[in-house]
């Protein structure tokens, strides 16, 4: 009555299981083991909070300033629509932004030094204030004259420091001024849980049209928490093949608290 072995059903079958489950099961387990993210999908998986814009990776020979006027390239567009939805987001008596990432090197700095250009670009008189003291990035960035003097100085003597004499003017566009670092104080920790900063970003915000807060990842250290009692919003930073997925555990322990 024909053959009774082997059975070709139950051949393709197995075949068929095979064929489909193998690849699949690879991709699994290959997903196991990306323990960083790669783009804005795993984003949106891992957390909530909205996102306000997509940063393109860029040469390190453009430098850390890529915003210019009058120029439409595609960094300048990227910040402009970042700088737009954030203009939705914030209400009209609101102009303090802070910037902070997990760990150093997600383009922190990069992302808060163009982002205050782009709001200088529209007219707005804008001050960037550099506290990641700890490790200010600031100078290098606006290619900045030396100067040791910095926030650190008026929070630690407010009664005799005169603020607005520690800032200097960008020679990228005139409405931009920035507040480095300056020297790196032995307490950072102390200097920034001080009223004296409050007392500073309540005197920028009356000079100024925005204050972006360029703040130490807030992974590392325990001073971004601090200044963002001062802060209207905050933007966290994060970079494909270099953000791990777990500090976004954190960040959404901080959305909740």
């Amino acid at each position: 009555g024909g053959p009774v072995s082997p059975k070709p059903k139950m051949i393709y079958m197995v075949a068929l299981a095979v064929g489909l489950g193998l690849p699949v099961g690879f991709i699994f387990l290959l997903g196991l083991t990306k323990f960083k993210i790669e783009g804005r999908g795993d984003v949106e998986k891992l957390t909530r909070l909205p996102i306000v814009g997509d940063v393109p990776l860029t040469d390190e020979k453009t430098g850390s300033i890529t915003v210019f006027e009058n120029q439409n390239t595609l960094m300048s567009e990227t910040f402009r629509n970042i700088r737009t939805n954030l203009q939705f987001m914030l209400d009209n008596d609101q102009k303090v932004i802070l910037v902070t990432s997990t760990v150093s090197g997600e383009g922190k700095s990069f992302v808060a030094a163009n982002l205050a250009i782009s709001f200088a670009l529209l007219g707005k008189k804008v001050v960037i204030v550099g506290l990641d003291i700890r490790k200010p990035g600031l100078k290098k960035a606006f290619q900045m004259s030396h100067k040791e003097d910095g926030i650190p100085r008026y929070l630690a003597d407010p009664e005799h420091t005169d603020l607005m004499s520690l800032l200097q003017q960008s020679n990228v566009t005139p409405n931009l001024y920035i507040l480095p670092g300056g020297a790196i104080p032995p307490n950072p920790t102390e200097l920034v849980a001080r009223d004296s900063l409050v007392q500073a970003v309540d005197r920028l915000k009356k000079e100024f049209d925005y204050v972006i807060l360029d703040t130490a990842p807030i992974g590392m250290v325990t001073d971004t928490q601090l200044i963002s009692r001062v802060a209207d919003m905050s933007i966290y930073v994060c970079r494909a093949g270099y953000t791990p997925k777990a500090g976004y555990l954190f960040i959404n322990e901080l959305r909740d608290h």
